[in-house]
């Protein structure tokens, strides 16, 4: 079962923190900075305590980091061992859309459908809260949702769409059981003309959302996104785009509008790693100043978020050469942009009145990626790590925020 290696790895993790095998990783460090920005979280933590709130949100924006889901899974199991399974929270059909996602579900199709993402210039499919966006004109279309991992999944007792408006030619849906039988009913509170709320009757692990003929007018499906709601307690919403920076998801047409729709209690955000390798086109000064209007965009939408800046890794630039024997040498470097933009973030940080979290000097700083890659914990462009390495990353981030919470709780 995934959950099972998760649960080990996870103890491995605790067991590497506990001895020298990563002597490069610097515990000391290991602290959120400007933690006076998460005051409206832990505000939000203690609500759900005293049964003034009954769900905590995090949402966990970033690139290709975050995309494959095992950065954000401790700080996901941690939160909710402590206070309750709330549902899988936002999922996005990725398999429809041909790339990589998360390994505890997975979406199937009959059909074959066109995809976008937010880093992506061509087409006219626009984007929206996953950073990621199917498009199909096929009204028999059908999306299968498997869990891989039950027990982190659960069964949805609530189930939202994210698509176009149906007021113009999208589609509507209807939400059906592995049998065909229909098993959601639409909220038509809750639901609006680009989010369709679908209360389930018979909660079930596996299910198929559906294209019916309520909308006469509908002529496709573009879909943004699913949340998968379960029950009271915490929703860990990962959106993570291959490729993506700052700007990426400032230019992307719906992500503003549709991110409030999570109720975000903190948002944490691990961008950077795709500026720094672009060493071409990086920019300091333009970089700080899409940073500056991305929080500014963030924080007037989401008023009542903390906002969390975690720093990019440490990353290789490659430099390959040919020997007298005209055989490829690859040569790797340290990236010299990330400190660069671990400055600018921290400064961001401070101005807008978030926390930070400076990973890149947290896992050994300067050509530490290195030092990663001899441990087995990245690929070999010493660029993405291995799952080994996303999870001990984010157990990491997880002990960072654990700490904090206890400070609160103490005073």
């Amino acid at each position: 079962m995934i959950r099972t290696t998760i649960v080990f790895l996870l103890i491995s993790v605790r067991i590497y923190g506990q001895n020298d095998s990563l002597p490069f990783i610097r515990d000391s460090l290991n602290v959120i900075e400007n933690a006076s920005g998460l005051e409206n979280y832990f505000e939000s933590i203690q609500s759900f305590k005293n049964k003034k709130a009954a769900e905590i949100n995090v949402v966990h924006i970033g690139d290709s980091h975050v995309q494959a889901g095992f950065y954000s899974e401790p700080l996901r199991i941690d939160l909710q061992a402590k206070f309750g399974n709330g549902g899988r929270g936002l999922v996005f059909p990725y398999q429809a859309a041909k790339t990589n996602g998360p390994a505890d579900y997975t979406f199937s199709s009959n059909q074959s459908w066109k995809a976008k993402r937010n880093c992506i210039e061509k087409g006219s499919i626009p984007t929206g809260l996953s950073g990621h966006t199917i498009y199909n004109n096929s009204s028999a279309a059908i999306l299968t949702f498997k869990p891989r991992d039950r027990n982190l999944i659960g069964k949805p007792s609530e189930i939202e769409i994210y698509h176009l408006s149906n007021l113009d030619s999208n589609f509507t849906y209807h939400i059906s059981d592995s049998l065909g039988q229909i098993i959601g009913s639409l909220d038509s509170i809750k639901s609006t003309p680009t989010k369709s709320v679908y209360k389930i009757s018979r909660p079930t692990y596996q299910w198929n959302l559906v294209t019916n003929s309520l909308n006469k007018n509908g002529k496709s499906s573009t879909i943004f996104g699913v949340n998968l709601i379960k029950d009271t307690g915490v929703k860990m919403h990962t959106i993570g785009v291959n490729g993506a920076e700052y700007k990426h998801y400032l230019r992307s047409e719906f992500f503003a509008k549709q991110l409030p729709e999570l109720k975000a209690d903190l948002i944490i955000v691990s961008l950077g790693t795709n500026e720094a390798y672009n060493t071409k086109d990086f920019d300091p000064i333009r970089f700080e100043a899409i940073v500056d209007s991305f929080l500014i965009q963030a924080q007037t939408n989401n008023p009542n978020a903390s906002f969390l800046l975690a720093a990019p890794p440490s990353i290789s630039q490659v430099k390959v050469t040919r020997n007298k024997k005209k055989r490829k040498v690859y040569q790797y470097t340290e990236n010299k942009n990330i400190p660069i933009i671990c400055e600018i973030l921290k400064n961001q940080a401070i101005k807008h009145q978030c926390a930070y979290w400076n990973f890149y000097e947290v896992m050994g700083g300067y050509n530490s990626i290195n030092k990663w890659y001899a441990k087995g914990m990245t690929d070999k462009r010493r660029i993405h790590f291995s799952r080994k390495g996303y999870l001990i990353q984010g157990n990491l981030l997880k002990n960072a925020l654990t700490i904090e919470m206890q400070k609160v709780n103490q005073e």
